[in-house]
């Protein structure tokens, strides 16, 4: 009998906060079911998931810890077990999902529970921004711009992103940056180990969580018009090099910005108190069921 430790975050997503104890069931009823032991936490604010980790973790020998929740909760349970080899399983009930989706994990609780008893594991890389840890994407402009509208919200999940991204979209100015020295006007400016913010859109489709580097992904300012074309390639994975998006494969990037800018790391915004923003991959870091 193996023992899974399962962190739950309750206000994740549009589905957990509704009915914890369900999804609490489920997670026993399968884990009976496969004959597995589930140990299961909740979180109770930000960054307590990454507490849990640590003072859990030396407790047993787990077969894994599992986040349920989106990349939020992916993210703080990802961190301390980078380095170790517990892999991380993800259970992903939260508003956008996007390792899970780019890994093709299910999206259903008790087809995502059958993957994680019957899978196995896969060493990805990891990306760093300043030394935070960031697994899928992390970025400056107008997505952390987004990011940190959309954490100020009451509500999630799709919709309330897109209404979000919608009214921020017309009054949002490019901003300067100097990136390795050179200095460039973006609308954004995206770091990708995985190839998709979350809700399948996808920044980087040609991104590989295993090849060692991070795609950089430059928009660069453009008329407002191109806007809804712009959209249509994100939902429909066919962003590519153009006039206004240019892509470049880096193992390490320095980026100095006017001011402290707003960025997001895993869709988690954060107001930084530098303008030197450093960006590098660590490869083969985290094991991952899929």
């Amino acid at each position: 009998m193996a023992d899974y430790l399962f962190i739950l975050n309750p206000n994740s997503g549009t589905y957990i906060g509704k009915d914890v104890n369900a999804v609490t069931d489920t997670i026993r009823r399968m884990a009976e079911k496969y004959r597995h032991m589930a140990h299961i936490l909740y979180t109770e604010r930000r960054k307590h998931a990454t507490e849990l980790v640590k003072e859990y973790l030396p407790k047993k020998n787990w077969e894994a810890v599992v986040a349920v929740g989106g990349d939020g909760t992916v993210n703080e349970i990802g961190q301390p077990l980078v380095g170790t080899n517990v892999p991380l399983g993800i259970l992903p009930l939260g508003s956008g999902n996007g390792l899970a989706r780019h890994l093709g994990l299910p999206l259903t609780l008790t087809a995502a529970l059958e993957r994680l008893f019957q899978g196995s594991a896969i060493t990805i890389d990891h990306g760093l921004l300043n030394d935070i840890p960031f697994f899928c994407t992390a970025g400056i402009g107008f997505d952390a711009y987004v990011g940190h509208l959309f954490s100020q919200q009451s509500s999630r999940g799709l919709a309330t992103y897109v209404n979000v991204s919608m009214k921020a979209y017309w009054n949002y100015q490019p901003q300067i940056f100097r990136v390795n020295g050179i200095q460039t006007e973006a609308f954004s400016l995206t770091f990708a180990n995985a190839g998709q913010f979350g809700n399948n859109a996808w920044v980087a489709p040609q991104a590989n969580l295993q090849d060692g580097v991070l795609d950089e992904c430059t928009i660069k300012p453009f008329p407002k018009w191109y806007g809804t074309a712009l959209a249509i390639q994100l939902f429909t994975k066919q962003m590519k090099p153009s006039q206004y998006i240019a892509y470049k494969s880096i193992q390490e990037t320095v980026v100095e910005t006017e001011k402290p800018p707003i960025i997001h790391y895993d869709g988690e915004p954060l107001q930084l108190e530098t303008n030197l923003i450093h960006i590098k991959v660590n490869s083969k870091s985290l094991n991952v069921i899929v």
